[in-house]
């Protein structure tokens, strides 16, 4: 067994899709840990524990790995913040003398006074399962370019800050469609984008025009195609428009939170907070989603797994597939008249199927 100590640099950039570590469809998902070390390493295994103990004020608690998402150590290496995955947040003393890892390069022991930060991630099961075409973690740049489940992005700008599950990329007006994806990644029957998005320095009016455009097409000429944007009117039908979050699906229709007008970004966030971390989700169908307005809707946004949508002005075609440019690139961002803000994206997710269930959104 190797042990790791300070001044030990290992550096590790494994893609976990595709090895031998990968769960399969048909089981629970495996438990893997990523550890950032305080000398900058990182380090990427199948942990020799199932659980962490936890000694907080009022109890002391072993908790199940499978329900965390990070573990941060504070700078006196004694008290930890511990995040679990249905929101929660813990404050106490991990007691762990040490923690061992299958690695890629063999066992190892890790002494829990070199670690800055553990972050679960699992691979395999029920998020390998019929139906995922996309999963990127937007993590760093080898992330990026190198996807969980299906192709690999393009980086063009941002740069890597905290994210929802670790790290995220900050875009800003500067960066436009900092990250993109193959077009033809969409499915055209019925589909889903899900991603965490935070709005970082957003002033509290939200005018008209995306402003900004959270997801854009970039067609063959490299023109911009509208997906979902903040707008306090998106223009739709002369002028009886939507307004709030908004989407536009070409062939399929357009929704908002509700008609357009003067808007705030809180109230197109149904009051949430706009500085916080929000989950995301675009949905369409060629047939009618259920339990959206009566099952008559076939497309909707959907803001921390609750509908958004209240509004679908504008003319929605009956039985068409979403239409799609023959070449292009899918955008994470895009500013329209901005002087100042930025959006960190985290943890992008594209299915094949209509989802409308986002209980699982803190896996991630």
């Amino acid at each position: 067994m190797k042990t790791v100590t300070t001044g030990i640099v290992i550096l590790l950039a494994l893609a976990l899709t595709g090895t031998a570590w990968a769960g399969k469809d048909n089981e629970e998902p495996q438990v893997h840990l990523e550890l950032q070390l305080v000398d900058g390493s990182r380090i990427i295994g199948v942990p020799g524990i199932e659980s962490v103990p936890v000694q907080t004020a009022y109890a002391k608690m072993d908790i199940a790995l499978n329900q965390i998402m990070t573990i941060k150590i504070a700078e006196d290496h004694e008290t930890a913040s511990v995040a679990l995955r249905n929101g929660d947040n813990l404050k106490g003393v991990v007691t762990l003398s040490q923690v061992t890892l299958e690695a890629l390069f063999g066992r190892v022991s890790i002494g829990f006074a070199q670690i800055n930060e553990f972050r679960v991630v699992l691979v395999g099961g029920s998020a390998a399962r019929d139906g995922l075409l996309l999963w990127n973690r937007l993590d760093a740049e080898s992330d990026v370019i190198n996807s969980r489940v299906g192709p690999g992005g393009k980086l063009a700008g941002g740069r890597f800050v905290q994210g929802r599950f670790g790290k995220g990329i900050e875009l800003n007006m500067a960066e436009q469609c900092g990250v993109t994806f193959p077009v033809d990644i969409l499915p055209t029957s019925a589909g889903c984008i899900e991603f965490w998005a935070k709005l970082v320095d957003f002033p509290e009016a939200l005018p008209w025009g995306q402003r900004p455009c959270l997801l854009t097409i970039l067609d063959e000429q490299n023109n911009r195609i509208p997906l979902l944007h903040f707008n306090g009117n998106d223009g739709v039908a002369g002028g009886t428009a939507n307004g709030g979050l908004c989407a536009m699906l070409n062939g399929i229709g357009c929704a908002g939170t509700s008609q357009h007008g003067t808007w705030t970004y809180a109230r197109a966030l149904a009051g949430g907070d706009v500085n916080a971390w929000h989950h995301y989700a675009l949905v369409w169908s060629t047939n009618a989603l259920p339990k959206v307005d009566d099952g008559t809707r076939r497309m909707a946004v959907f803001v921390d797994g609750l509908l958004n949508s209240g509004s679908w002005r504008g003319t929605v075609p009956v039985t068409s597939p979403l239409i799609l440019p023959t070449s292009g690139r899918i955008g994470l961002l895009f500013h329209q008249c901005m002087a100042s803000g930025s959006v960190i994206f985290d943890n992008l997710k594209i299915w094949n199927y209509a989802k409308t269930d986002f209980g699982d959104r803190y896996n991630e």
